[in-house]
């Protein structure tokens, strides 16, 4: 180790521990929860979370990039 709490020699570390597979991991948790909640919408009786559920997707700019940081390793270019 070169420099003290240096996040790309942990991600090094944790490659082997399947830090990738962490970051898809999480992908699919994202994907999954969003179409839990548009399923659980569509039979909830409450109407404020159908309009809610439009807007889901339009979070994936914003969750997605954060996801893709789980793998700074990833980001190097």
């Amino acid at each position: 180790m070169e420099k003290a709490y240096d996040l790309k020699g942990l991600a090094e570390k944790l490659k082997g521990e399947g830090l990738e597979l962490a970051e898809d991991a999480a992908e699919s948790v994202w994907k999954a929860v969003k179409e839990w909640l548009k399923e659980s919408a569509a039979v909830s009786e409450t109407p404020i979370d159908d309009m809610v559920v439009p807007f889901l997707d339009q979070l994936d700019p914003i969750v997605l990039p954060i996801i893709d940081k789980i793998n700074p390793a990833d980001n190097e270019a």
